[in-house]
C-alpha cells in the first residue's frame, strides 16, 4: 500500500490584499506524479515555491510522511525544484553541477551521474561552464542535478519549455521513466496539456488560486466539473454555466434522421489543414464561442455556416468530480 508522501492542508497565501493560494488540500502517494495546468498568473509556481520552502504559506501546514515541514527551512526539505530559468552554478562545469547536489544530499555515486549525464546527452560537454553551452542545454543540466539528489519530492516549473521539439519530447519519457523507476513523488507544472498527459498520473486544472479538478485526463475531458475546466480542456463547446457539448457531437449538416434539438448560425473565421484535412474555426454568434471543427467535405467551406446539436448530447458540469 502506498504511503503518503506530502500532504497539504487549507493553505493559503495573501500577497496584501491579493490571495494567489486559497485554502488548498490534496495529498500524493509515494511515487505520484501530478502534472498542474492553467493559465499564466493562476499561482502555480507560488504554490511550487512554497512547498519548496523557499516562500512561507499564510496559512496551512504541509506535511511530508506525517512530519510537519511548514517551518522548515528549504535546505533541510528532502524536495528539489527545478526552475523554468537553469540557475547553474556559472564557476562550475556540467559535471560539476550535477555532481554537487547529490554531494550536498550524500547520495552521490559516480556511476549515476554518469548516467544522468549520457541520459541528457551532454557527456561531451561535461567539462565546459554554463557559459559555453547554449540554454537548453543548461536546462538538461539542471534536470540532472535535481534528480542526481534523489530526493522525495521533486517539482518542475516548466522545466522543458526551453527546449526544442524533438528533445523536449526525449526529455519528457525519460524524466517520467527515472521518476517512475525511482518512485519519486512529483508535481509537474505546465501550459502543454499534452505535455501534463505524457508526465502526470493525474492532471489538476489549477486557476482562481483553487484545483478546480484534479483527476485522470480522460476524467476531465469527458465530466469536466465547471466551465473553467472545459475551457482549459477544449475539445467542448460550452453552452452556458451548465451545459456543454463535445465537438465530435456537433455536425454542420442537418440530421437526416431527426429535426434538430438546436441550430446556432456561426461565421467561418479561416481554415487549417491537419493530415490534409480541413478544419473549419468559427465564431458562434449567440453564443460568442470560438470552435474547430472537422469538414467532411470541400464544400462545407462557406462564409456562413449553420451548426447542429442534438439534446441527446448536452451535458451538464459534475462540481462533484472537483
Amino acid at each position: 500500500m502506498n504511503q503518503t508522501t506530502l500532504e497539504i492542508k487549507n493553505m493559503t497565501k495573501n500577497y496584501k490584499s491579493e490571495t494567489v493560494l486559497n485554502e488548498l488540500s490534496f495529498q500524493l502517494q509515494q511515487g505520484e506524479i501530478l502534472s498542474i495546468v492553467g493559465p499564466s498568473g493562476s499561482g502555480k509556481t507560488t504554490l511550487l515555491r512554497v512547498l519548496a520552502g523557499l516562500e512561507e504559506p499564510t496559512n496551512g501546514s504541509i506535511f511530508m510522511y506525517g512530519e510537519e515541514i511548514t517551518k522548515q527551512k528549504a535546505n533541510k526539505r528532502d524536495i528539489s525544484l527545478v526552475f523554468q530559468q537553469p540557475l547553474l552554478f556559472p564557476h562550475m562545469t556540467v559535471m560539476e553541477n550535477i555532481v554537487y547536489g547529490a554531494k550536498i544530499s550524500k547520495k552521490y555515486k559516480k556511476e549515476k551521474t554518469d548516467a544522468l549525464l549520457t541520459a541528457i546527452g551532454m557527456g561531451k560537454y561535461q567539462d565546459h561552464f554554463p557559459s559555453e553551452i547554449s540554454g537548453g542545454q543548461q536546462q538538461r543540466t539542471a534536470l540532472a542535478r535535481a534528480m542526481a539528489t534523489e530526493p522525495e519530492v521533486i517539482l518542475f516549473d516548466e522545466p522543458f519549455s526551453s527546449l526544442d521539439p524533438s528533445l523536449r519530447q526525449d526529455l519528457r519519457y525519460w524524466v517520467r521513466n527515472f521518476l517512475v523507476k525511482q518512485k519519486t513523488t512529483a508535481i509537474f507544472v505546465t501550459h502543454d496539456m499534452e505535455e501534463a498527459m505524457i508526465m502526470g498520473d493525474k492532471i489538476a486544472v489549477f486557476t482562481e488560486g483553487q484545483f478546480q479538478q484534479i483527476g485522470k485526463a480522460k476524467t476531465l475531458q469527458e465530466s469536466p466539473a465547471n466551465l473553467l475546466v472545459a475551457s482549459f480542456m477544449g475539445g467542448n463547446l460550452i453552452l452556458s454555466e451548465e451545459e456543454y457539448i463535445s465537438l465530435q457531437e456537433i455536425t454542420l449538416s442537418p440530421p437526416t434522421d431527426r429535426k434538430a434539438d438546436r441550430i446556432y448560425e456561426a461565421t467561418l473565421l479561416h481554415v487549417t489543414y491537419q493530415h490534409a484535412r480541413p478544419i473549419a474555426h468559427l465564431h458562434i454568434h449567440s453564443l460568442d464561442e470560438k470552435v474547430s471543427l472537422p469538414l467532411q467535405h470541400e464544400d462545407e467551406l462557406q462564409e456562413n455556416v449553420t451548426i447542429y446539436i442534438p439534446d441527446s448530447e448536452v451535458r451538464r458540469f459534475h462540481e462533484e468530480g472537483r
